[in-house]
């Protein structure tokens, strides 16, 4: 039995490709902010870190709150899924999600235009009220295309019916507002 020799090497070998290695896990989450005219991703937890604005390309940035009444201060909606697209195949299409602050940014976008998506998926003790208003900074014919409960979650979906034009080194601000009537 000469195969009974090689048979603590080839198990030594088999355990030690089949250990797990210890990497840690990243916790990180990236997110978008508009704190100045140098718009900055911000990691959670840490410092910021700056992002190189390329003059050739355009920005999106905007903020989207709730309104209880005329005079009650805004309340940010945080975690509200956002979508660009440039509607081509070969045009880019970009997410992205608002801070806890309402605020989100598309930075370095291509200059085209782009169809704007919004998608609100707010748990219904973070709705003000079931039928809000939605008040715009930037007219771009909004369509509220619909709502529906699940659970405990109601979506909304809104999209611009015409388009958004991005220029070079330009950026576009739309804020929304939902106010309660």
């Amino acid at each position: 039995m000469k195969y009974t020799k090689l048979f603590p090497i080839v198990l030594l070998v088999l355990v030690s490709c089949a250990t797990p290695t210890t990497t840690p896990a990243s916790t990180q989450t990236f997110t978008q902010e508009p704190a100045s005219p140098t718009s900055i991703f911000e990691i959670s937890g840490t410092a910021p870190i700056p992002v190189n604005i390329d003059p050739a390309m355009g920005n999106i940035e905007g903020n989207i709150s709730w309104l209880a009444s005329i005079k009650s201060t805004r309340v940010p909606i945080s975690n509200v899924n956002i979508e660009i697209n440039g509607h081509s195949d070969t045009a880019p299409r970009y997410t992205t999600k608002t801070d806890l602050n309402g605020n989100y940014i598309f930075i370095n976008i291509e200059p085209i235009e782009y169809g704007f998506g919004i998608f609100l998926n707010l748990p219904i003790n973070k709705r003000l009220c079931e039928a809000p208003e939605y008040l715009y900074s930037k007219d771009l014919g909004w369509l509220h295309y619909a709502t529906a409960l699940r659970g405990d979650i109601w979506y909304d979906i809104l999209f611009s019916n015409q388009d958004v034009m991005v220029s070079p080194g330009k950026t576009v601000v739309i804020d929304f507002v939902l106010k309660c009537p």
